[in-house]
């Protein structure tokens, strides 16, 4: 069965306490400054069984201007609505405040109270309940029934269950299959039992013992105790009105705003593409970078208003924009919200949250269409776009991005494989045309970099992927450049990354000198000019000469002995076997027995033996040099 909550609405003192305590027996201001005053501060909350059997919960708000923001907070998790008018006073600013707010929150089914009928003059009524009819007109209370009652007498409250009823029973189900959320409205701790949050469960459902956590904050809890109205139970759903006693919860750094979220499932964000609409009987209009005050769920924060497509935001107007927000919230798509003026205090419109965690856009009319057509996209287009902006995501990933079920995610998921939409990676998927597209892109970039790098084996993987593949993780990365390997767009050798056409080459402008300088060097034997007299006099220039130098090296032709000399392939191959020849027939041979057969300096004779040495030719023992395979 699923749950639901009733929650009144009205001006100060029209009897919404009253009546909720008459439907259940309840008095929901548990508060002694509520009791002492006579007035609602904070929203009280009563359990209530309708004929059918099903159990709702009913929400007391207040009603006085200066607590918006707890009727907000108590009204926004709401399935239907009293909308409570005293019949001895009427419509009141409060009356029309609240049924803005709750227009904007998109609360469609409701009933409108008439209370206080004991002390009504019978002649007014007809008068007040046409008021009640304009006021209404146009709303989601349009044509909504009017009950008379008296919370004092009962009159008129066999009536208003049975209308309750009817109500409740043609409500669609509420979201269980999304995670759990919880947006909190209470923090209190019990003696011996430690700390309690409460609240009206979103979505999904918790139960005894699952790790829990609370956002902002990212604190990890665990549920010790659950009850619905006092009653314990082992699990919560959406819907019903929840108390969760928490372990591992410190009381101090919790707060109404906060979320009680199912671990890893949420995340909280700064910004919000929204759809909003102000109320058309503002006289005042808001300016791009207008700071607003967001209710939304039981947070509050200041906002910073951007607008696209228009310099000002007239009353009446519904448009799109992006919400930057002072604190982090938690939302999800489809939320609904209330903006307000800080001073002075106004309602001045609300919305419908389109993106939780968008993209930043540039001040353009064509980002307020980019957010309309996000609004009407369905879930595979709304997955595409995710994989854009990130390569690879985990349908969990996907999931809490979206703020959708993941087992509605993973269908969606499956279905676009088969249809060649999305490639499935180990654990996580990929866009097929956006990885496509990233492919092109590092095909293009590494032909330009063969190009203007033709004598290297290929560019530096750690290059390509912090240029052409940010955002992914190196294991991401290299299970990638595996899968473009084996479908033969580029080639691996070790860490470099090259395209299966290109081969090392000396480019023909240079190819003549090179030649040339090649020769020089092996004339020279094992005693040439360095390096860089060697590039002067062949007329190539150093920053050329540091990409022949690595080429050849590579190629094998020529031998780096020190930075600065070098030998031909030859000389070196020449000189080792005169070592190896002296060493085999003379026995181990010192510097001074070699310079005999090897009339060169110190300079070219000691690096040209540590070479040899370095390659396994030769060992150093004392002052000999010896054949390792000897």
């Amino acid at each position: 069965m699923s749950h639901y909550v009733l929650g009144t609405a009205g001006h100060i003192d029209h009897g919404k306490t009253a009546l909720t305590k008459a439907l259940t027996g309840v008095d929901t201001d548990r508060l002694k400054e509520e009791k002492e005053r006579r007035i609602s501060i904070e929203p009280g909350f009563a359990p209530f069984r309708l004929p059918s059997g099903q159990k709702v919960s009913i929400v007391d708000v207040p009603g006085h201007e200066r607590f918006i923001r707890q009727m907000v907070s108590g009204v926004a998790g709401i399935d239907l609505v009293l909308l409570v008018v005293a019949a001895d006073e009427g419509v009141m600013p409060q009356t029309r405040e609240h049924l803005h707010i709750i227009e904007l929150l998109n609360i469609r089914t409701g009933v409108i109270v008439l209370t206080k009928m004991d002390v009504a003059d019978p002649e007014l009524i007809p008068l007040i309940e046409e008021d009640l009819r304009m006021l209404t007109k146009n709303t989601a209370l349009e044509g909504a029934p009017i009950c008379r009652v008296s919370a004092r007498t009962g009159e008129g409250l066999d009536e208003l269950v049975q209308t309750l009823d009817r109500l409740v029973s043609s409500l669609p189900p509420r979201q269980s299959e999304a995670p759990f959320r919880l947006p909190i409205d209470r923090v209190f701790t019990i003696r011996g039992a430690g700390t309690v949050v409460t609240g009206t469960v979103q979505s999904g459902s918790a139960r005894t013992g699952d790790e829990l956590e609370i956002l902002p904050g990212n604190l990890r809890v665990r549920v010790r105790q659950i009850q619905v109205h006092g009653e314990t139970v082992p699990r919560a759903t959406a819907g019903q009105r929840a108390a969760f006693n928490l372990s591992a919860a410190d009381a101090d750094r919790l707060y109404r705003g906060q979320t009680l979220t199912e671990a890893g499932a949420w995340s909280v964000t700064d910004r919000l593409d929204a759809r909003v609409k102000s109320l058309p009987d503002l006289d005042f209009t808001l300016k791009h970078r207008a700071l607003l005050k967001l209710l939304i769920g039981t947070a509050e924060t200041m906002a910073e208003l951007i607008l696209y497509d228009r310099k000002e935001w007239e009353p009446g107007e519904d448009t799109f924009v992006t919400l930057r927000l002072r604190e982090p919230v938690v939302a999800g798509r489809g939320d609904r919200f209330i903006l307000r003026r800080p001073s002075p205090a106004a309602t001045i419109g609300g919305g419908e949250v389109i993106d939780p965690y968008p993209p930043k856009h540039k001040i353009r009319p064509e980002s307020a269409l980019w957010i309309a057509q996000r609004l009407s996209a369905g879930l595979e287009d709304r997955i595409l776009e995710a994989l854009k902006d990130r390569l690879f995501m985990s349908p969990s990933e996907l999931a809490r991005h979206l703020t959708e079920p993941e087992k509605a995610v993973s269908g969606a998921l499956n279905n676009m494989e088969k249809e060649g939409r999305v490639v499935s990676f180990f654990d996580r998927v990929a866009s097929t045309r956006h990885l496509q597209e990233r492919e092109n892109r590092v095909i293009q970039w590494l032909d330009r970099y063969h190009r203007e790098y033709p004598m290297r084996e290929g560019a530096p993987k750690a290059e390509v992927i912090s240029r052409l593949l940010e955002g992914i993780t190196a294991r991401e990365a290299s299970r990638l450049m595996d899968f473009w390997s084996e479908r033969g767009s580029l080639r691996q050798d070790g860490e470099n990354l090259s395209l299966p056409s290109f081969t090392p080459h000396i480019p023909d402008r240079w190819s003549e000198k090179a030649n040339r300088l090649l020769g020089r060097l092996k004339e020279e034997g094992i005693s040439p000019p360095n390096w860089k007299a060697l590039l002067e006099e062949a007329g190539i220039p150093p920053e050329v000469g540091k990409e022949l130098r690595p080429y050849w090296i590579r190629e094998g032709t020529v031998i780096p002995l020190t930075d600065e000399i070098l030998l031909h392939h030859d000389a070196f191959s020449a000189a080792v076997e005169q070592v190896v020849e002296a060493i085999r027939r003379e026995g181990p041979q010192s510097i001074s027995d070699l310079r005999k057969r090897l009339p060169v300096s110190r300079k070219y004779l000691i690096p040209l033996l540590e070479t040899m040495d370095q390659r396994g030719i030769t060992r150093r023992r004392g002052d000999v040099r010896e054949l390792v395979d000897a």
